[in-house]
């Protein structure tokens, strides 16, 4: 099951959070107090790994007691399922296949509530599958019985099928079971010998009723429920990275926990421990032995055992873990795997000492296979130095193969510029308390500082960026405009103004953000934008909450006024475009022309998609083909081109350069 969205109601700070979409990572940004933590904390809460509740005198919302109910749904999430779980459903009864999705509540009670997508399972049981039941388990009494208990239990069953099918199934059917259960004995033949029969067989009937009502109580609905809470992620929150020092008295450690007042040093032990399949009171017991030989023994089986399990989770270096121990003191050694020196582990850097003791609480967290787990970290990374933080980054990436990862931070190192659709911010909004949305365009100062700091831009002073600035989408865009305009410029007509600096953003989501914050370096901005649903966001963005004013913003459908979405490939002929796509991908499409859809109101390049998914190939990459277009037109003279094509890339150049001119009339 895949997490796709998930909302928060009802908990500490946030009345409504609003929904936060996630893919295989979320990462949410805010200052402090904005309600982060509240935020990763109700969503563990939904599912924790170690079983911790929602508590309405502690969690709910301080201002709003006359609310207060544990009715109140804290939780909503939403999966989607897998092809594989999709398939495994289908041995389920009818009324409950098809199903694809699920949304699922949990309030202060505890209590689960389900909405399966897109049927409506609330609806009455599968009235065939309800039959089937009555007919697999009743449709013939226990032999052996009279003829005269037979004819009578016969029409009475028939009944209740008839009825059954004729009034929607299920509770029909448990009424009308208990009512045959109870005429079961007037059945029985009103003679001897044939009544003794009949009556002895009236148990048997009465336990295969039973077992029948309990059948369709359990309805196709709730055998989905059951199902789907089978493979529920489970939700591992961390927020407390201690270091490990690697040594301990272990028959103290034991004193502690049986008084419970283990330290957080002495669950970290524990936890190593156990990671490596010790057991801290055999250890306690064998400290007490002469005999040390076996003792050695299996501190050599668990060091190997250990060191299997994070050997490649440390980039920088391979290390091997040695535990040794004399009595009751316990040591942790780490030394290089291609070294003969051991080190004591508080020995070893800070910042290696760190992700040891990170690893080990999240591998202990998730059972040691990080298998099904939705991942909440809450500030990770705060102690190390910037490079330590990059690393951490990478490994946050590596445990979001396996698992969906969120986790909150104001650390710009620890922002991946790459991936900046799947930043949140957190703020508080005041009496609606914090509402967690990607809009950083309204975002206060100090969660966009964080981004700021991320895209490692010195503004003024950074190479991409210039006292005039347009942002674009994509690299194949500034490929196009920068050559276009060379070429325009070598025939003797106009190109881009050369004061204007072009931005890639890396994708129309990068778009606002990018523009917004060099638009609070007081520069001057512009964007240019395709005229499609993404172009659209990015534009509402930016003009709607006035960062920049619409004449900035420039969309390619209405530089050339028409309502069809439109990018910059757009601009070039369709067949000299789709020529150059299958020569780039020509071992894809084994030498043959591709064929598209001739709707143009639609982009080419979302065409284009469409026909490599009907062939069942790899995503289209437009950057691929880009690059073959660069090296054409390298060869080629203006005159080469279409004229309308050259039509176009002239009236989007006038368009930017109308801004250039305005903005150097203004000074």
């Amino acid at each position: 099951m895949k997490l796709t969205a998930f909302r928060i109601e009802n908990y500490r700070c946030i009345h409504d959070s609003g929904w936060v979409d996630i893919g295989d990572i979320a990462v949410l940004v805010g200052k402090n107090e904005s309600g982060k933590t509240a935020l990763l904390k109700g969503l563990w809460k939904f599912n924790p790994f170690n079983e911790t509740s929602y508590n309405l005198d502690r969690d709910w919302p301080r201002d709003r007691r006359k609310e207060r109910s544990e009715d109140k749904i804290v939780a909503t999430v939403r999966f989607t399922f897998s092809p594989e779980e999709t398939a495994a459903f289908a041995a389920l009864p009818d009324s409950v296949k098809g199903i694809t999705d699920v949304e699922i509540k949990r309030n202060y009670k505890g209590s689960y509530l389900h909405t399966f997508l897109p049927l409506d399972t609330t609806r009455e049981p599968d009235i065939k599958w309800v039959v089937s039941i009555l007919q697999e388990n009743l449709a013939e009494p226990p032999k052996p019985v009279s003829d005269h208990f037979k004819n009578q239990y016969a029409p009475a069953l028939a009944a209740l099928i008839a009825a059954a099918r004729a009034h929607g199934g299920s509770k029909l059917a448990l009424n009308r079971l208990m009512e045959l259960q109870a005429r079961l004995p007037s059945f029985a033949h009103p003679s001897a010998p044939y009544n003794a029969n009949d009556l002895q067989a009236i148990p048997a009937l009465n336990a295969a009723i039973e077992t029948t009502i309990a059948e369709i109580k359990k309805t196709p609905c709730q055998q989905l429920v059951d199902a789907v809470h089978q493979r529920l992620p489970a939700f591992v929150y961390m927020d407390d990275y201690k270091i490990f020092s690697g040594a301990a008295l272990l028959d103290e450690v034991k004193q502690r926990q049986d008084r419970d007042e283990l330290t957080p040093e002495d669950k970290t032990i524990i936890q190593i421990m156990k990671m490596a399949s010790l057991n801290l009171e055999d250890e306690v017991a064998k400290g007490k032995k002469e005999d040390k030989q076996q003792r050695i023994l299996d501190l050599n089986d668990a060091s190997q055992t250990l060191t299997k399990l994070i050997a490649d989770r440390w980039s920088q270096k391979k290390y091997e873990v040695l535990f040794q121990a004399d009595g009751q003191h316990f040591i942790t050694f780490v030394k290089d795997a291609d070294g003969k020196v051991l080190v004591p582990l508080e020995e070893r850097s800070k910042g290696f000492q760190w992700f040891f003791s990170f690893d080990m609480m999240l591998m202990y967290e998730t059972g040691g296979s990080f298998a099904n787990s939705i991942i909440l970290l809450d500030e990770p990374g705060l102690h190390l130095h910037a490079t330590a933080q990059r690393d951490l980054l990478k490994r946050i990436a590596d445990y979001a193969r396996k698992n969906q990862l969120i986790y909150s931070t104001h650390l710009p190192f620890m922002i991946d510029f790459t991936r900046l659709d799947n930043i949140y911010v957190a703020e508080d909004v005041g009496a609606a308390g914090t509402k967690v949305h990607q809009n950083w365009a309204t975002a206060d100062e100090d969660a966009r500082f964080t981004l700021q700091a991320a895209l490692g831009l010195s503004w003024s002073q950074s190479l991409f960026v210039g006292q005039y600035n347009l942002v674009v989408e994509n690299v194949s865009d500034l490929w196009y405009l920068t050559t276009l305009s060379a070429m325009l410029r070598e025939a003797g007509s106009d190109g881009i103004d050369e004061q204007l600096v072009i931005t890639p953003a890396g994708g129309a989501n990068k778009v606002a953000y990018i523009g917004t914050l060099l638009h609070g370096q007081n520069l001057n901005v512009a964007v240019l934008l395709g005229s499609d649903p993404a172009g659209k966001s990015a534009y509402e963005q930016l003009v709607n909450h006035l960062i920049l004013e619409a004449k900035r913003a420039l969309r390619l459908g209405d530089i050339f006024g028409v309502p069809d979405q439109r990018t910059l490939e757009d601009l070039f002929a369709e067949p000299f475009y789709l020529g150059h796509v299958s020569a780039a991908y020509r071992i894809e499409l084994s030498g043959q022309p591709l064929t598209i859809s001739p709707d143009k109101s639609r982009p080419m390049v979302e065409r284009i998609e469409q026909a490599f998914k009907a062939k069942g190939l790899e995503a289209f990459n437009k950057s691929r083909v880009a690059k073959r277009i660069m090296s054409d037109l390298a060869k080629r003279r203006l005159a080469d081109l279409p004229s309308d094509t050259v039509d176009k890339f002239k009236k989007v150049i006038a368009a930017i350069n109308q801004i250039m001119l305005d903005w150097k009339k203004r000074g």
